[in-house]
């Protein structure tokens, strides 16, 4: 049985090629020893024989296997022979000499990330260990340092001691295993070498891996390995390595052909799929097909809809968040399972799954052939009504081209409790015990019209949804109502049978308040019967709409989106990178087509981060609605408005004045239970004031500001006053905080922090005056409601203007924050693991210059006005480096900063990276859900990038294209007030033309247009 590493208790490596490049001495050795040797008659020696004749095999018979594949038949001699006679032990040994000779010249260091992967081993518990056939091995480790790291070292010496065969035979590793106490399944080996590898299998190790220093992932696999990696890095992280993207590698045209209205799969379908293909509404999120169950959690959620627990800090604080708050599944009416002829199918032959941009519907396709060889088609459409959030359709199509079948259909709704595992990953949802939903009973007809009805509640935090479920079965042009949930039915040859499923789903939007000492969360709304009447009323609409009507409405929807935020790009490829960015825009359009209770990070699509709200929605995603769907801009910034009362709680609670809104949050609290990268991120309130100004300045909506928006405002300023201080130089200053850089915490004056605060105390200030300006009464009556004087706005005003900007050792470098340069640069060339955060302690991250996502280089993008072109030339010069990528969001504003600054090439390769973040799964967790920001940053990468668009929070508006020389055309639409316009960005140019509203006047390229 294959073991993983987890599982595994030793690690036993080869030395050649796998912790030291000696394999570079080893093959000048060999090529001096048999350029001396054979006879010019004979086919010279290179590089190939080097893999298939000596390589990982004992000296002796590496010779043998040479000289016998030359047809030379030489004495074997004997151990003891002279390097100058000719026989295999005296050639055998003359390399050796050659191989000490070139040691000795050169020296040895190990492989760079080998130090890295076994201190993480030692760490894991593993115990280590070295076979080699090389009789130089303990020298070797001794002189790269790293003997100290092995229990066991078993060498060409051990092997004649004990009489062992060389590899391929698996007796050197067998006996490590032996010297180790422990049996070959419970051991992992390492090996580069075909020889080493076959061993490997041979002896029925718990796992082999190959790695390809050469050998060829083929021919490894080959041998025997049943993993195979090109670093050895990749044993302690899995499949988590950040990839550099090259867009000739990207995705198999074969498996996800190129369409430019729909993202299509042939081929075996995976969690990836799920996510990848799901669908929503911004209430209701569907999975696609992939997963290998349809169950809580990985088939239907809801917004807002989650269960919450008590955090168990280990050691607690005053202050620590104490509610967790973790998505939850609703039971699942979108799957289906089937039998034929009383047999369930085998697997199918074809798979095929699309996701259509301009229906809103993901398809699924199954073929498959029975026992007797005739062919059975079975194809699952799922919708969710992006103009009604309570309405979800799932439509089954069962087709028998050969002959007729009878079939038992169960379309039972999943509630089914799901096995979740605790991963260690942060970024995963993680399960907790007694969370979870369980069904009410519903007093009075639980059934109406053929239609089902249920009601379910969480376990702790008491929110209800109810859901309706009705179907029909349409054949032989005949439609009646099917009861039930399992049916027997039959299909004739040549004919097909549908099932159309109509599902309702209600649950009150929260009150985001937090919650209550039971736990529970309060919500806007009535008892439960209010949900279930008005289940049974949305169902009755949406079945007598039927599927073509509801279609048609989803159509009308998805047309009028693409009208407003259509991105076109003439990228001289082949058209892949259009489709992806137009799925990414599909899925930012149905993650807010209804904003009930905000949104999450990852939508609705997945789990991941346990459905947490973060500071993303208004940097990332918001941007995008501000300038494509205001309305929508304003109802998710009505939800923050919601959250003040929790804000100003939490802002108590930390010793503050006004509001702190939460970290990451559901229901309005606090749920981060790691407060370093959690409540120090203060920066969320400028976050959230930055979105607001934008919103305002770009739509107009003056009167959002004085009902709602000046209450953000004057709270968020408030809160920037009380946290700051003056310090003796006369500047503000703001103290133990973290900025989006989550490798870089607690810390004094983090630059972006600082700027944003800045720009929250000025808007404050300006919103403030401007209210009063235009309507001095209302005014007096929001001085009154928020016990606001003229005053307190000149405090705000005097700190924004002495706020603290440190700077770094070059004079157009800002420093990251006060302590930044004076950390030590991180070891980039040989601490290779990534992500840092699962692989480094927090306290080794933070002690050094490296950068999880861009800090200072987001602070240029978001306050563009603010700074020089020098200046965010020479910011991006130094930070770049030092930024790994971990999170999803740093791709972004690093291609749009890279393209203003005239990086061209590396613009682009960042703009890839975030293009295909999730569909080419480069973070290794797109099965968890969709990254929104992630896409949100790709429109911003094109719009504000190679489009050029900057507006410094709405509060200077221009436009300075930087399209790639290698691109054809670039074209995008942009509503500003009550304007909507279309850029087109070419070789000639940026052109505007105005589409609706009146006229317009835009700045571009430093000219005043009017459009």
């Amino acid at each position: 049985m294959v073991i993983t590493l987890a599982q595994s208790k030793a690690v036993l490596f080869d030395l050649d090629g796998v912790l030291v490049p000696t394999v570079g001495l080893h093959k000048q050795a060999w090529k001096q020893l048999f350029d001396q040797i054979l006879p010019s008659h004979v086919q010279p020696y290179s590089e190939q024989d080097y893999y298939a004749y000596v390589d990982g095999k004992p000296r002796y018979d590496g010779v043998a296997a040479l000289l016998e594949s030359r047809g030379m038949n030489v004495a074997w001699g004997a151990p003891s022979d002279s390097q100058g006679s000719e026989t295999i032990c005296g050639f055998g040994n003359r390399k050796n000499a050659l191989f000490e000779q070139l040691l000795d010249e050169q020296g040895i260091e190990p492989y760079q990330d080998t130090v890295d992967v076994l201190q993480h081993l030692l760490g894991l518990g593993k115990r280590l260990a070295v076979v080699s056939s090389s009789r130089n091995t303990q020298t070797v480790l001794r002189l790269a340092g790293i003997d100290h790291f092995f229990s066991e070292v078993v060498d060409g010496n051990t092997r004649a001691q004990h009489g062992l065969q060389g590899k391929p035979a698996p007796d050197t590793y067998a006996f490590a295993a032996q010297q180790l106490g422990l049996p070959n399944a419970e051991c992992l080996i390492v090996e580069d070498a075909l020889s080493g590898v076959a061993a490997g299998r041979a002896g029925s190790f718990g796992l082999v891996v190959g790695l390809d220093r050469g050998a060829g992932r083929e021919a490894l696999a080959a041998a025997g390995a049943e993993l195979v990696v090109n670093q050895l890095v990749e044993l302690i992280e899995g499949s988590a390595h950040r990839h550099i993207i090259e867009s000739r590698h990207l995705l198999n045209q074969e498996q996800y052909p190129v369409n430019a209205w729909s993202f299509e799969q042939v081929g075996h379908l995976t969690s990836e799929s799920a996510t990848l293909f799901s669908v929503s509404n911004g209430n209701i999120g569907i999975r696609a097909s992939g997963d290998p169950t349809r169950a809580l959690g990985s088939g239907t959620f809801m917004s807002g809809f989650h269960d919450t627990y008590a955090i168990k800090h280990a050691e607690g604080a005053y202050g620590y968040a104490r509610v967790g708050q973790m998505i939850q599944g609703v039971p699942d009416a979108c799957g289906f399972s089937l039998q034929v002829d009383g047999k369930p199918l085998l697997a199918p032959q074809q798979n095929y799954q699309c996701l259509d941009f301009k229906t809103g519907i993901s398809k699924v396709h199954h073929q498959f052939r029975m026992e007797d060889g005739a062919e059975l088609s079975i194809e699952v459409e799922r919708m969710a009504c992006l103009f009604d959030p309570n309405i979800a359709v799932c439509t089954l199509r069962v087709e028998s081209p050969d002959r007729d079948c009878e079939l038992t259909v169960n379309g039972h709704i999943n509630a089914d409790i799901p096995s979740g595992v605790s991963s260690g990953d942060p970024r995963k949802s993680q399960p907790v015990d007694g969370c979870g939903i369980h069904e009410v009973a519903i007093e009075g007809q639980l059934t109406t019209d053929n239609s089902e009805v249920h009601l379910y509640e969480t376990n702790n935090s008491a929110l209800s949804v109810a859901m309706a479920v009705r179907q029909e079965i349409q054949q032989d042009c005949v439609r009646e109502a099917l009861s039930g949930d399992n049916w027997q039915l039959s299909v004739k040859r040549g004919e097909s049978l549908v099932i159309e499923r109509f599902i309702a789903y209600h649950a009150f939007p929260l009150r985001p308040d937090g919650a209550g000492e039971d736990l529970s969360v309060h919500t806007c709304g009535g008892d439960t019967d209010e949900l279930v009447s008005r289940c049974i009323e949305t169902l009755q609409r949406a079945s007598s709409s039927g599927v073509i009507g509801l279609r048609e409405q989803q159509r009308i929807w998805l047309d009028d989106f693409w009208q407003r935020g259509d991105i076109e790009v003439e990228a001289g490829d082949d058209g892949r990178i259009q489709q992806i960015v137009r799925w990414e825009l599909f899925q930012l359009a149905q993650a807010t087509a209804q904003v009930t209770n905000g949104v999450g990070a990852k939508g609705l699509s997945g789990s991941g981060y346990d459905g947490h709200y973060f500071w993303d929605t208004e940097i990332y995603l918001l941007p995008f609605l501000i300038y494509t769907d205001p309305v929508r801009a304003q109802k998710l910034l009505h939800y923050r408005y919601l959250m003040l009362p929790a804000a100003r709680k939490r802002a108590a609670e930390m010793n503050l004045e006004g509001a702190l809104y939460p970290w990451r949050t559901i229901n309005g609290e606090e749920a981060s239970a790691y407060f370093p990268t959690g409540t120090a991120q203060y920066h969320i309130d400028a976050d959230v004031s930055y979105g607001l100004v934008q919103y305002v300045l770009v739509s107009g909506d003056v009167a959002f500001l004085a009902e709602e928006g000046i209450d953000i405002l004057v709270q968020t300023a408030r809160m920037w006053l009380s946290l700051g201080s003056y310090q003796d130089d006369g500047q503000f200053h703001i103290a133990c905080v973290t900025g989006p850089d989550e490798y870089t915490a607690l810390v004094d004056d983090d630059f972006y922090t600082n700027q944003m605060a800045r720009f929250n105390l000025q808007s404050a200030c300006f919103a403030a005056r401007s209210l009063e300006e235009r309507d001095s009464e209302a005014y007096r009556h929001i001085q009154e409601r928020l016990a606001l004087g003229s005053e307190e706005i000149e405090h705000w005003s005097q700190a924004a203007e002495a706020m603290y900007t440190a700077t770094g050792g070059h004079p157009l470098v800002h420093a990251q924050d006060s302590q930044f340069m004076a950390r030590p640069r991180w070891d980039f060339e040989h601490l290779t693991a990534r992500p840092l955060l699962l692989h480094y302690h927090p306290l080794k991250i933070y002690s050094h210059q490296v950068l999880k996502q861009t800090d200072v280089v987001l602070c240029l993008m978001l306050l563009s006005s603010w700074f020089t072109l020098e200046q965010k030339r020479a910011d991006f010069d130094f930070y770049d480096p030092l930024t790994v990528g971990d999170s999803t969001l740093s791709a972004a504003s690093q291609s749009v900063i890279a393209a203003e600054v005239g990086y061209e090439e590396l613009a682009q390769r960042y703009f890839m990276e975030s293009l295909f973040a999730d569909v080419c799964n480069l973070h290794a967790n797109t099965t968890d859900g969709i990254h929104l920001a992630a896409a949100g940053g790709v429109w911003s990468t094109l719009v504000c990038g190679f489009g050029g668009l900057r507006d410094t929070g709405g509060t200077d508006i221009s436009i300075n294209a930087r399209l790639p020389q290698s691109w054809k055309s670039l074209t995008y639409r942009l509503t500003i007030g009550g304007t909507r316009i279309k850029v087109v960005v070419d070789e000639t140019g940026t052109h505007l033309e105005r589409l609706v509203g009146p006229e317009l006047t835009v700045k571009v390229n430093g000219i005043n247009c009017i459009v």
